[in-house]
């Protein structure tokens, strides 16, 4: 014997629809106006850790969310380790599925996408995208559950042309990505995330880099592309500012207040002889 055809609990299409509708409208009174970042897709691929070298995310698109955790973030929480405090958040959402097709102008939301929260002003990785919960409520899923853990920044670039948001993304960039260290010739001052290059002119620079912070005659640099001579002047494409290039140290992190790349660099030197052939030899080559 087959199903009663009088109820019909999963194709009915008014009530699919009504529960669409309604579905749509809790999220928009109960929900937050939360950014989604699209990751772009890349050529370049570690074959090792299977993973893009350098990913970049171009654009944020604004749609509203509902915290499914309201009585705050799951995750082991936070500890105290040796590199400092330890935040393991994960955030559970739910967004409309025709909510986000219509904002981010992709069919389904994708795992290694960002989602910016702006309670905590923190930025979420997606890490699974949950299609069938509920479970086919009067036959059809209206709403995708994404299960999302704390951003953990790995020189990703943001790329955002939205001046608003731009300065968000950019600001964290700017203060999480991995330095180097310029001594200048001169103390005339750069402006902060302003491009630097050398050459005649931006674009046709032979080496290029963003100002991170910059103290004296010190600037930390980050975005690094070409290769920076000695001796050669770097100008500001904003301030107009022209210093001549002193050294450059790439074992100083500014951004990393746990960075002792330079102490193992000169305590390796101590043990090491690497001006020998065999560093490891008895000193006899």
């Amino acid at each position: 014997m087959g199903t009663n055809n009088y109820f019909r609990n999963f194709n009915s299409f008014p009530q699919q629809e009504l529960l669409n509708s309604l579905t749509k409208e809790v999220i928009q009174i109960n929900g937050v106006e939360c950014m989604y970042l699209v990751r772009s897709n890349t050529t370049s691929k570690d074959k090792i850790f299977n993973e893009d070298v350098t990913a970049r995310f171009t654009s944020a698109k604004k749609m509203e969310m509902y915290i499914n955790t309201p009585e705050g973030f799951e995750g082991a929480g936070d500890a105290v380790s040796k590199f400092g405090l330890d935040v393991q958040d994960e955030l559970n959402v739910i967004v409309h599925k025709e909510r986000f097709s219509e904002e981010a102008d992709l069919l389904t939301p994708r795992e290694g996408d960002l989602i910016y929260l702006p309670l905590g002003k923190g930025l979420y990785e997606v890490k699974f995208v949950e299609h069938e919960k509920p479970f086919y409520t009067l036959g059809k899923n209206t709403v995708y559950e994404l299960n999302c853990e704390l951003f953990r920044y790995n020189n990703e670039l943001f790329d955002v042309p939205d001046m608003e948001m731009g300065a968000i993304f950019n600001k964290i960039e700017r203060v999480n990505a991995t330095t180097r260290k310029f001594v200048m010739g001169g103390v005339d001052s750069y402006k902060v995330a302003e491009n630097i290059f050398q050459g005649a002119s931006l674009e046709t620079a032979t080496a290029s880099a963003k100002v991170s912070s910059q103290s004296g005659s010190v600037i930390n640099v980050y975005r690094v592309g070409g290769t920076f001579e000695i001796g050669v002047p770097i100008v500001g494409e904003k301030s107009e500012v022209s210093n001549s290039l002193i050294s450059i140290d790439d074992q100083v992190i500014a951004t990393s207040a746990f960075s002792d790349n330079e102490e193992f660099e000169t305590d390796g030197d101590n043990v090491l002889d690497f001006s020998e052939i065999d560093p490891w030899s008895e000193g006899d080559l």
